[in-house]
C-alpha cells in the first residue's frame, strides 16, 4: 500500500490519509506501527528534531510495571490494586482494558524488537527495556533501551512506507468533509500546513511542560519540570477544541528532588529523595508534617507541591536513615548531594536542626516527639518504618519534580475521545500521558507510565485503523 502523502500546504486539497498520529514517543510509535499492521496509511507528526522522537519515553528508566507489580499479575487483582491506589477514581472501562491488555502488549513489544530484562532487586522493575538506562543526572538517553526500541519501530514504520513529518508541530484540529479531520501544522521557517486524516491519535505526552496549564489544571506553579519540555498541551487543546471532556485531576507523577535542582543540572532529574522520605519525615516551615510519607513517594511529592509552602518544605532523617536508605539510587543521595555542594544540614536534635534550616523549632520538636512516642497516632498518621532516633538529624530542602500529569483527555476503553456525556467523538483517539482515566485520586495514585502508553497506543492504533476502513 502506498502510504506516502504530499507535503502539507496551506489550503490546497490533498488526499486524506487513514491515520495521523501526533507524537513520536512510546504511545505514538506503538499506535503508528499497529495501525500500519492493520493496513492503514499512517503519518506520524513529531515536533522535535531528535530521532526517533523526544519526550519522557526516551528519558525514562524503561521500567514496565503495573501499579508497581509484575505485569503478569492476574488482571482482577491489578484492578483492585488500582482502585485502591486511586481511591476509586480510575475509570472502569479504561482500567479493564489496561489490565487485560498487559500480557499481549508485552508480547507485541518483544515481537517488535524489545529486549526486556528483569531486576530481581526491585519488584516494580519486573520488565525493563535493555540496555537499561542508568538513573543519572542529565539527559543521556541515546543507545539505551527505550531509545533503541523506538528507533527500531521508527525504522520498521518507514521501511513499510509510513510517513514521518519531523519537525512539525500539530496545533490545530478541524472537522473535514467525509467525517474526517484536518490537522494544522507549524513547520520550520514559519510555514504552516494541513493534513487531512480519517482518524487522529493524540499522543504528544501531556501538558505538564506548559506553566499556565500546570497552574490551571494542577493547581500549582511551584513545581520543577522533571521531564521533557515538549509536552506543552497541544494534544489536550486540540482534543478539547473538538469537544472532548477532561478528566480533572491535580495529581502528577514525579519525585522529590533537592531544591537546588531548580538551577543546578548536576542535581536534575536525579538523585530522587523518595527512599529517604519513606523512613524520615517531610515538614513545612512550621515544622509540621504534610502526609503519611510511607504511603508512596508520588503521594509525598504531590503533598509538597500542593501544600501551603511548596518552596519551604524539608526532608528530615536521622543518621541511620542517611547511612542506609541514603545509599539507595544511582546516584545515591549520600554522598552525591554532599559531593555536589547541595544543602544537607546537620543538627544534634530537632530544635538545633530547625534553627539551622529556618524551621519553627517548637513545631519541629513537637512533631518529632509525638512521632517517637506514637507514630500511628500522629496527624497525619505514620504507618511505615520511621528512623528518627539516631543522631545527628539531617535536613534537605525539597522541590517537587513533575514528570507527567495524571489527568488528561477523557477516553473510553477503546481509546476513543469522549465528550462530557461520555459519548465517543468519531475519529479521535488518545494514548499515553495525553489521556486520563487510569491514575489519580486524592493520593495521586499512579499505575505506571510506560505500560499505559504502550497498551493504549496499541489500542488506539487498532481502533483508528478500523475506523479508517
Amino acid at each position: 500500500m502506498d502510504t506516502r502523502c504530499p507535503p502539507p500546504t496551506g489550503d490546497s486539497p490533498e488526499p486524506p490519509v487513514d491515520v495521523l498520529v501526533v507524537g513520536a514517543g512510546l504511545a505514538g510509535w506503538c499506535a503508528a506501527v499497529r495501525a500500519q499492521q492493520a493496513g492503514a496509511s499512517v503519518v506520524v507528526v513529531e515536533r522535535s528534531r531528535r530521532r526517533p522522537g523526544w519526550g519522557n519515553s526516551v528519558l525514562s528508566g524503561g521500567a514496565l510495571h503495573a501499579a508497581l507489580r509484575d505485569p503478569e499479575t492476574p488482571p482482577a487483582r491489578l484492578r483492585d490494586q488500582v482502585r485502591e491506589l486511586t481511591d476509586g477514581r480510575a475509570d472502569e472501562a479504561v482500567l479493564r482494558t489496561w489490565s487485560e491488555r498487559l500480557r499481549p502488549t508485552l508480547d507485541w513489544l518483544a515481537e517488535h524488537g524489545a529486549r526486556l530484562v528483569t531486576d530481581g532487586d526491585a519488584a516494580h522493575r519486573a520488565r525493563v527495556f535493555a540496555p537499561v538506562r542508568r538513573t543519572e543526572p542529565g539527559r543521556r538517553y541515546a543507545n539505551f533501551g527505550v531509545w533503541t526500541f523506538l528507533s527500531g519501530l521508527a525504522d520498521e514504520f518507514t521501511t513499510a512506507g509510513g510517513t514521518l513529518r519531523q519537525p512539525a508541530r500539530a496545533r490545530r484540529l478541524r472537522p473535514a468533509p467525509g467525517a474526517a479531520w484536518r490537522v494544522g501544522l507549524d513547520l520550520p521557517g514559519g510555514a504552516t500546513g494541513w493534513i487531512t486524516s480519517r482518524a487522529v491519535v493524540l499522543a504528544d505526552g501531556g501538558f505538564q511542560a506548559d506553566p499556565s496549564l500546570r497552574r490551571d489544571l494542577l493547581g500549582t506553579d511551584r513545581v520543577l519540570l522533571r521531564g521533557a519540555g515538549t509536552a506543552t498541551g497541544d494534544g489536550l487543546r486540540m482534543g478539547r477544541s473538538a469537544g472532548a471532556a477532561l478528566v480533572p485531576d491535580t495529581g502528577f507523577y514525579g519525585h522529590l528532588l533537592v531544591r537546588e535542582a531548580r538551577h543546578d543540572r548536576l542535581l536534575w532529574p536525579y538523585p530522587i529523595l523518595d527512599p529517604l522520605a519513606a523512613v524520615g519525615i517531610v515538614v513545612g516551615p512550621d515544622g509540621r508534617r504534610l502526609v503519611d510519607e510511607s504511603h508512596h513517594g508520588v503521594t509525598t511529592t504531590n503533598a509538597v507541591a500542593h501544600g501551603p509552602a511548596p518552596d519551604g518544605c524539608w526532608l528530615i532523617v536521622d543518621d541511620d536513615g542517611w547511612r542506609t536508605e541514603g545509599r539507595i539510587g544511582d546516584p545515591a543521595p549520600n554522598p552525591y548531594l554532599l559531593d555536589c555542594g547541595a544543602t544537607v544540614l546537620t543538627g544534634t536534635g530537632p530544635a538545633d536542626l530547625a534553627a539551622r534550616a529556618g524551621i519553627d523549632p517548637a513545631g519541629l520538636s513537637a512533631t518529632v516527639a509525638q512521632l517517637r512516642a506514637a507514630p500511628e497516632g500522629a496527624s497525619p498518621p505514620r504507618t511505615g518504618r520511621l528512623r528518627l532516633a539516631v543522631p545527628p538529624l539531617r535536613a534537605v530542602p525539597l522541590v517537587a519534580g513533575v514528570t507527567f500529569a495524571l489527568g488528561g483527555l477523557r477516553v473510553d476503553g477503546r481509546a476513543r475521545l469522549c465528550d462530557a456525556a461520555g459519548q465517543p467523538i468519531t475519529g479521535l483517539y488518545a494514548a499515553g500521558a495525553t489521556m486520563g482515566g487510569l491514575h489519580g485520586g486524592p493520593r495521586a495514585g499512579y499505575a505506571g507510565g510506560l505500560l499505559e502508553a504502550a497498551v493504549f497506543g496499541l489500542v488506539a492504533g487498532e481502533e483508528a485503523a478500523r475506523r479508517s476502513r
